[in-house]
This record gives structure tokens, C-alpha cells and sequence, in this order.
């Protein structure tokens, strides 16, 4: 089974279970078989721009964050309890919602977008240069 949680800040309302559900069919798709960990954590735009300050030394807003537990490589290390740990990822709900708005989805469907790709970063797929 997969191990995924999603923790919120108390003010921003997400449906988990939707989120979880989403992020478990990308990682089978991926070829994970069950043994995958990651954490998401919904927050608001000042935790964000602390953490892209910290740790990406950028001074702007992100709507996804992911921060590897380790570096993804195609030889994954066996843990005694056979999880394997991705990494967090960190959603910023105002952002989210705005995204919402702009593109007519629920806020729901959002999150889970951006917690997906969250979880593509955190496999190694990146962005174009």
C-alpha cells in the first residue's frame, strides 16, 4: 500500500481522499508497486516563500514545491520496511485557488494536479530548460 499524507493548515479546507486517490494512480502508472511514501503539506503563501527562500534562495511565490528525500536513481535503495521515500511536497492553497478560478476546476482538482506534479519532480522528471 502507499503511503501518502496530506496535512493543511487549518484554514484551507482539502479534500484528501481525492488527493491521495490522484497521486496513488500516478505512482502505479509509474511502475510503483505499493511501496512508495510522500507527504504533502498545504499551506499558505508566507510558509512558501520562507521554504523557496531557505532552500531555492528564490524571493518568489511557487505553487508546488518538492524537496527529495534522497536523489532519485533508477537502482532504488531497499529500506528494512520496504518503502520507499520520495520526498515532501509543498502545495500553496492561495495560488491553488486562484489557478481554480482562473481555469474553472474545483480546488480540489487543483491540489491533486499540482501534488502530481510534485510527485513527477520528485521521480526526476523536470522541466525544460
Amino acid at each position: 500500500m502507499f503511503e501518502i499524507t496530506v496535512n493543511c493548515q487549518s484554514r484551507y479546507p482539502v479534500g484528501r481522499k481525492f488527493v491521495i486517490s490522484e497521486v496513488e494512480k500516478l505512482l502505479s502508472e509509474k511502475g510503483l508497486k505499493n511501496n512508495a511514501a510522500v507527504s504533502i503539506y498545504v499551506c499558505g503563501r508566507r510558509k512558501v516563500r520562507e521554504l523557496s527562500r531557505r532552500y531555492l534562495k528564490e524571493l518568489e511565490d511557487h505553487e508546488v514545491l518538492s524537496f527529495p528525500y534522497n536523489e532519485v536513481k533508477k537502482e532504488f535503495v531497499d529500506y528494512p520496511d520496504n518503502l520507499l521515500r520520495l520526498g515532501d511536497i509543498i502545495i500553496c492553497f492561495p495560488i491553488a485557488r486562484e489557478m481554480a478560478m482562473d481555469e474553472n476546476k474545483l480546488i480540489d482538482q487543483v491540489i491533486a494536479e499540482l501534488a502530481c506534479h510534485g510527485v513527477l519532480h520528485l521521480l526526476g522528471e523536470h522541466h525544460e530548460e
